[in-house]
């Protein structure tokens, strides 16, 4: 079962995906928090946005996009009204999350049992739902979660233990932005300890280094990648690393997106075609490039299909 922002639909019905990006991320965390705590919207800020945003999903929608998936958390903004109201009216899916939810300056306030704590609220996300919405009940698809650069920190250590007490209790997957290469055996050396299934964690932004090495390491214990920065100037790098894939057999574990900002991009002359271009430019260079159609297809379709399946 995947859950989009309109209710639960089969993993069939998501078509092609593009598994990471943002409609609109918010740095005012407390405006992010009202609308996550208190369910409070502000339809005129909306209003602003769903106008800037919907050409351009109505582009995704004419070049073959049926599912998108949000990954700004609730504490990066995630607008569940605004998520509805342009799902509803393009007749594409949008996947929500869970996750980062509170600054991580509360665990250094309260550090004990932090993890318990925060996984209980994850849990309760998706077994009451997000919010409701024209009597719709929103549950999130997924577990979001950012680790600082630097290392792997006490609190990112907390977060990623929450969401593996959550991930076992709920089946959502865990979505993971991890920069920095070095720190994934850290990273996988938890989740081990914490008995999550490899199949439920995402790598993402592997290809930001592009660690050709690490992503061997990562895949081969079962885990998931996501190539998910195919941005205008990147085609090439990325083509090259989804050659990588099929040469080392792990197409099968690869999800891919675009991780531009809707907002952000809809105030550019050609937001929407840079938008539109995973579909229309990307995908058409990389079968005139060797790639067999049926891979790309598969690794846009298939794959986000297993990956968000609860």
């Amino acid at each position: 079962m995947i859950y989009t922002v309109r209710g639960p639909i089969d993993k069939t019905q998501m078509g092609r995906t593009l598994s990471h990006e943002h409609l609109d991320w918010i740095f005012d965390q407390n405006f992010a928090s009202r609308m996550y705590f208190g369910k409070q919207y502000d339809e005129d800020y909306n209003q602003k946005i769903f106008d800037k945003v919907l050409p351009i999903i109505s582009g995704l929608r004419e070049a073959g996009c049926q599912t998108i998936v949000e990954a700004s958390p609730p504490l990066g903004g995630q607008n569940l009204k605004l998520l509805y109201d342009l799902s509803f009216k393009t007749n594409i899916n949008i996947i929500a999350s869970t996750g980062i939810n509170i600054t991580k300056y509360a665990y250094h306030i309260f550090p004990e049992k932090f993890e318990e704590q925060l996984a209980k609220k994850w849990i309760q996300d998706f077994e009451e739902g997000l919010d409701v919405i024209d009597n719709v009940c929103i549950k999130p698809g997924h577990i979001k979660l950012l680790l600082e650069r630097g290392g792997v920190n006490n609190v990112d250590k907390a977060m990623l233990k929450a969401a593996a007490i959550a991930c076992k209790a709920t089946g959502m997957s865990i979505h993971c932005h991890v920069l920095e290469a070095e720190h994934m055996p850290k990273v996988m050396k938890i989740l081990e300890k914490m008995e999550v299934p490899p199949h439920k964690f995402v790598w993402a932004h592997a290809d930001y280094e592009s660690n050709r090495e690490m992503i061997l390491e990562v895949v081969k214990k079962g885990y998931w990648i996501g190539f998910d920065t195919i941005q205008a100037g990147k085609y090439e790098e990325r083509k090259e690393l989804i050659d990588h894939a099929l040469e080392h057999n792990y197409s099968h574990q690869v999800i891919l997106s675009e991780d531009y900002d809707f907002y952000a991009e809809s105030k550019k002359k050609d937001g929407i075609e840079r938008y539109c271009a995973f579909f229309n430019v990307f995908v058409p260079y990389c079968i005139e490039n060797g790639i067999p159609q049926d891979v790309i297809e598969s690794m846009i379709v298939d794959n986000p299909a297993r990956f968000y399946d609860i």
